[in-house]
Formats: C-alpha cells, sequence, structure tokens
C-alpha cells in the first residue's frame, strides 16, 4: 500500500487534497497564471514542497509535447503592465520572431519578492530554455542569479554586467536630435522627467541628456514622476521653475500632462513643449499630439530573440546596439512664448 506522501506516487491529485484546492488551481499556480491568491498559492506550493511533486516539463518536452521556451518574468501589477504600451509592442514584437524558430513564450507577472523563486523554480523545472530580462534594476539581483542557476540570459536595455549580454538601443543621437529640435524652438531650460528612478537605464539616460543638452547650450534640470502624489500633474509643474520644456520617459504620462496641464493654467505647447520618449498609438490620442521619439522595439526583440538563441545553442554571444530612436515631431512642442507660473 502506497502512502499519499511518497514522492515516486504523488500527483497533481495528492497536492490539491493537501492543500484543499482543486486539481486545476495547482495547475494555475504553476503554470504563472494570476487568478490565485497569494495565501492560496503559498498553501499549494507547500504541499508540493511537502509532496516531493513538480510539474514533469521536462518529459513533455522529451516526448514532444513541448518546444523550447522564452521566460519572460516582469515585476509589475497586471493593471500598470495592461497599460504601458511598450510591453504590448514588446510582446507583439516577440511573437513573430520566436515563432520562426519554435519557440513559445513563458510570460508571468510577480511581486519583486517573487522574482527569484519564480527564475529558480522555472528553470528548476525546465520550464523554459533561457530568460529575457526587461525593468533592469541598479544592482539587479537577477544579473547574478541567473548566472549561479547557469540559465542563458539577455536584458532589454543598459548593459550593467557584461556577463550578461544586452540589447541596447543607441540612445545618444535621440538625446542630441531632441535637444537641437527644443534648442532651434527656442527653449534654453529643459527638464527630463522619469518615473522609474531604480532601473539602470535611468542612470545613464541622465547622464546622456546632461551632455547633449551641454551641447545645444540648454540647461538640463530633472524631475520625478510622483504617481502617489494627490494630482501628480500639478506636483510636477509646480517643481519645473522656470523650465520651458519637458521630456517623460513615458508617453502615458505624457499624455496625462497634456490632458491636465491646461486645467491648471499651463498652455501646451504655449508655455510648456511637451516630448515623449517613446511613442504609441498613445501620443496621438490627446490633443495637442505629442512630439514623441520612435524606439525599434519590435528590432530589439528580434535581435533578443536571436542572440538568446545562440546561447542556448552554447555558442558565443556579444551585447548589442540596434538602431536608435526617431524624433516623430507633432503639435506637443513649439517656441515657448512665456514661462508657467
Amino acid at each position: 500500500m502506497t502512502s499519499e506522501t511518497s514522492p515516486k506516487r504523488a500527483t497533481i491529485a495528492a497536492v490539491a487534497r493537501r492543500a484543499g484546492v482543486s486539481p486545476s488551481a495547482v495547475s494555475h499556480v504553476f503554470n504563472g497564471r494570476p487568478n490565485v491568491s497569494a495565501a492560496t498559492a503559498e498553501r499549494i506550493r507547500r504541499a508540493a514542497d511537502e509532496l516531493n511533486w513538480r510539474p514533469n516539463y521536462a518529459s513533455r518536452k522529451v516526448s514532444g509535447g513541448g518546444g523550447r521556451s522564452l521566460g519572460l518574468v516582469i515585476a509589475r501589477a497586471s493593471d500598470t503592465f495592461g497599460r504601458d504600451p511598450f510591453f504590448m509592442r514588446l510582446l507583439a514584437g516577440l511573437t513573430q520572431p520566436l515563432a520562426d524558430i519554435g519557440w513559445s513564450l513563458s510570460l508571468t507577472l510577480v511581486a519583486v519578492d517573487d522574482e527569484a523563486r519564480v527564475y529558480r523554480e522555472w528553470w528548476a523545472e525546465q520550464r523554459v530554455d533561457g530568460f529575457l530580462l526587461v525593468d533592469v534594476r541598479t544592482d539587479d539581483p537577477r544579473l547574478a542569479l541567473v548566472q549561479q542557476i547557469g540559465a542563458p540570459a539577455v536584458v532589454l536595455g543598459a548593459s550593467v554586467d557584461p556577463a550578461v549580454p544586452a540589447v541596447t538601443v543607441g540612445d545618444d543621437a535621440a538625446f542630441a536630435t531632441v535637444l537641437a529640435h527644443l534648442a532651434e524652438l527656442g527653449h534654453r531650460r529643459v527638464a527630463r522627467v522619469n518615473d522609474a528612478p531604480g532601473l539602470a537605464h535611468t542612470r545613464a539616460r541622465d547622464e546622456r541628456f546632461a551632455e547633449a543638452a551641454g551641447d545645444q547650450g540648454i540647461e538640463p534640470t530633472y524631475a520625478v514622476w510622483d504617481a502617489a502624489a494627490a494630482d501628480p500633474v500639478a506636483h510636477l509643474l509646480d517643481r519645473l521653475d522656470g523650465v520651458t520644456a519637458i521630456l517623460v520617459d513615458s508617453e502615458v504620462i505624457a499624455a496625462e500632462i497634456v490632458a491636465h496641464a491646461p486645467e491648471l493654467g499651463v498652455r501646451v505647447p504655449e508655455q510648456l513643449s511637451v516630448v515623449a520618449w517613446e511613442d504609441s498609438w498613445v501620443s496621438t490620442l490627446v490633443r495637442p499630439r505629442l512630439t514623441a521619439l520612435d524606439a525599434p522595439v519590435e528590432e530589439s526583440a528580434r535581435t533578443a530573440v536571436a542572440l538568446l538563441e545562440r546561447l542556448v545553442r552554447g555558442e558565443p554571444a556579444a551585447s548589442q546596439t540596434v538602431t536608435g530612436r526617431r524624433l516623430r515631431t507633432r503639435e506637443s512642442t513649439a517656441a515657448p512664448s512665456s514661462v508657467p507660473s
């Protein structure tokens, strides 16, 4: 007679019974689906540990039930993720190159505290063959983690560790282009607005912004978007102090500024020109439409997939820089008529 706790005989049904849930709930947790509460998911994982049970992803691959897969673990809330046009473009950009090589995409949204666990589990279970790292933070622990567990990985964004190849965008020319555009219009004090000061690329962009501003005779200044403020747009405008143009990392935030600033007594673009660092369909929804920098998201995705495929095959893969951003001039930038009060 075999005990339910026997590692050799443990099944998904046994895990479900021990956790007091349905087998489908167990499946959802181990497939990274977000429709199970944190408390229930923890109970399920504890039951699986007690029974020494894990999904047999490796056997699925051997039997032809699965192929190679790219892992994308994003530490964002589902509502924030769903409103970010960049990620929608990234997912669309990954679809074709992955299909071309017969790979699938394993995607999940997690809290920052759960990142390491997901990376370790997905790699140990052979659920994925490599990882694409996005939103890389300063001193990001994921870089050491993927090296520790031996997982191939590619960074999308700033290169922060030579041991992990990265796909970066040639931003130097972009800053020069947009600041030349603003200088030609007569702007002499420009602010760069970011909403993620902890990300690795933020510091690098600040440095390139300052250098390009110096070349154009523009005084650079910096501001961080505070989404927790009672009125984030008003909070930002109150801190601009003589700034006549802003370059905003997020086109969603830039659109919010364009829409709300006139209600606060600041006319766009007459008193404040607004440029978005990213471009998408969002840029054309507001009036005036946003001047924006179109990033090569799809090219970045293709390049990252190609690098990761080489790493998985055991071939060397060096960091690459893709085409720079292109300035899309629209109605949100003009010569300043007065300084916002």
